[in-house]
């Protein structure tokens, strides 16, 4: 068994600079900052690897980004274990996150539940633990962006190619050749909403604008920087997606205070409490605070109206199943067995309240204040830089589910950007200066 361990683990390096290993085959600690190409594309290849292609596998039908996921999932497991990595909190309440999914739908759901629960459970917690074992240090974070910039690219291209043929090309190409349902287009007036690869204009649009959110960081000149994020805002209008715009925006808008606040070492405990202030008055004055915010985040003001229509009747059902849910069944309701815009509710429904506390906690633990001075060892003002760039994708990622509801690859990717904050956090726990 250990010795299929260790041929296994040479294999590994194949993704990555070569590195010194340890008598155990593992790689020792000083090479845990090194590149993982391969890993990286496997990550992130739900992007541009529509849901029409799936594999069967023991009778399921599993999307090729999933089963990227599920290819790292046990070489992930044994690089965190290896000496040296720490355990973190935010390890602990994801993996906890993941058994009460499944742990909901065998206690109230059916056969179909569970299998649905533990696909999702492997795509956020999946995500997470593969971003937390090999996308640690800034090689291996710079080969994340690298992979992704290069995605990023293919996927407005295709949501460019939507636009000028009027209709989602890839999904109806993928339909007519493996025979799935179809995807319908959406317009906005006359014009097709871009979805390119992704399964809907909305996820398309924030995950453009989340892309930008860490390419703001991640380049060091204005001129690539300015290149890159407007990659992001042309796939931000083609999608033409009020979540995705503002969610642009509001990354844009902390990019720029972040720069002209940067001698004024108390510009974030201001900007939060403005934010403070912003949210009591709105609690305060609102009728309705909740459907005040949400009728804010659209273009179409009915849609709004709609959305708050889906809390009130989503808050009725909740209470009735407060701590587990309903799984995956129907609850006939007219309205919330169409469609659910929020991440939040449809957990709640699925799995209930203390699954949100997870969620809530697995994003909030990650981001939880670290020294702000600049680590004097190489890769030091990068990783800095990095930090406040996953943290803003995880802050977008919570409000922008007010009015959105994540899955297949904006699900992974989620769990992806949790565990690359959460390695932020060791890397820098690791200097000491926590």
């Amino acid at each position: 068994m250990t010795s299929g361990i260790n041929e296994f683990d040479r294999g590994l390096p194949r993704f990555a600079a070569r590195g010194r290993v340890g008598s155990t085959g593992l790689p020792q600690r000083r090479d845990a900052s090194r590149a993982y190409p391969l890993v990286a594309w496997l990550a992130l290849c739900g992007v541009v690897l529509p849901t029409e292609l799936q594999l069967s596998v023991a009778g399921a039908r599993v999307t090729l980004g999933r089963m990227g996921i599920m290819l790292l999932i046990v070489p992930a497991l044994f690089t965190l274990c290896r000496k040296g990595r720490k355990l973190l909190v935010s390890d602990l309440i994801a993996v906890a996150l993941a058994a009460w999914m499944v742990g909901v739908a065998i206690y109230a759901g059916d056969k179909d539940s569970i299998s649905s629960a533990m696909a999702l459970s492997i795509e956020y917690t999946g995500g997470y633990l593969v971003a937390r074992a090999f996308f640690f240090g800034p090689s291996a974070l710079k080969e994340f962006t690298r992979v992704l910039k290069v995605l990023t690219v293919i996927v407005v291209a295709f949501g460019m190619a939507d636009v000028m043929a009027g209709r989602w090309v890839v999904h109806d190409f993928l339909t007519s050749v493996v025979g799935s349902p179809w995807l319908g287009a959406i317009y906005r007036g006359d014009t097709v909403r871009a979805a390119s690869t992704l399964d809907h204009p909305i996820l398309f649009g924030t995950f453009c604008s989340l892309s930008g959110g860490i390419f703001l960081h991640s380049e060091s000149t204005t001129l690539r920087r300015m290149f890159w994020v407007g990659i992001c805002f042309v796939g931000c209008a083609f999608s033409q997606s009020s979540a995705g715009m503002m969610s642009f925006f509001i990354a844009l808008s902390a990019c720029i205070y972040q720069r002209a606040m940067r001698s004024f070492p108390a510009r974030w405990g201001l900007f939060w409490f403005v934010v403070a202030v912003i949210a009591a008055v709105v609690f305060a004055a609102a009728n309705h605070p909740i459907g005040w915010i949400i009728s804010h985040m659209t273009f179409d003001p009915s849609s709004g109206f709609y959305r708050i229509l889906i809390w009130d009747a989503a808050f009725v059902k909740i209470a009735q199943a407060p701590v587990t849910g309903f799984a995956f069944d129907l609850l006939n309701s007219d309205i919330l067995d169409h469609t659910v815009d929020s991440v939040w509710l449809v957990s709640a429904l699925r799995f209930g309240l203390p699954v949100i506390a997870l969620m809530v906690l697995v994003n909030l633990v990650t981001i939880l204040p670290t020294s702000q001075q600049r680590v004097r060892r190489p890769g030091g003002d990068y990783m800095v830089r990095m930090r406040r760039a996953f943290t803003l994708v995880l802050l977008l990622y919570m409000f922008v589910g007010l009015t959105v509801h994540f899955w297949s690859f904006m699900w992974i990717f989620w769990g992806l950007c949790v565990g690359c904050r959460a390695s932020l956090r060791e890397w820098f726990m690791d200097t000491g200066r926590t």
